[in-house]
């Protein structure tokens, strides 16, 4: 903006002065006026707002692919629900872990007892599900708890 006001103060003393040493006052006016006029109608366009349907076309094409990716990211996740006990330690429970930490504010390691003790008030028996300390080594071809126990976990989480 002040770039905007330099170099229109500026075109018009370098257009006036030559002007009115001249003796053409009348042609004076009408330059400065219209150079004024220049610089207040880019003042304006500047100070307007933006609108969305401004933005260039790409904007619009990676909000787009960020939002297919994020729904197939999440598609991926739930499916995930459904499978084995191996899968649901391997793809959901770090990542339910590691919400329900920083929820908290609670890391894992400083004191594994105290987390363990939060998540058992907080999801009751349901913590065995996100508790990051209880994956199962052995019979991960098990089935996994399913969708249901998810949605009861994604709601509890959305409580903190």
């Amino acid at each position: 903006m002040l770039a905007v006001a330099v170099a229109g103060v500026g075109a018009v003393l370098a257009v006036e002065v030559p002007l009115v040493a001249a003796g053409r006052y009348s042609a004076a006016v009408l330059v400065a006026g219209a150079v004024t006029a220049l610089v207040l109608f880019e003042f304006r366009r500047r100070m307007a707002p933006v609108d969305v349907d401004d933005q260039p076309p790409g904007m619009e094409a990676e909000r787009a692919e960020a939002t297919a990716r994020w729904m197939a990211r999440t598609e991926s996740l739930i499916s995930w629900a459904d499978g084995t006990r191996g899968d649901w330690d391997h793809h959901l429970r770090p990542l339910l872990a590691r919400e329900f930490q920083q929820s908290t504010g609670r890391r894992q390691g400083l004191d594994p007892a105290e987390t363990a003790a939060a998540g058992e008030v907080f999801f009751g028996d349901l913590w065995q599900w996100v508790d990051p300390e209880c994956v199962q080594r052995s019979d991960r071809a098990a089935p996994g708890p399913g969708r249901d126990v998810l949605d009861r976990i994604l709601q509890r989480l959305e409580q903190l």
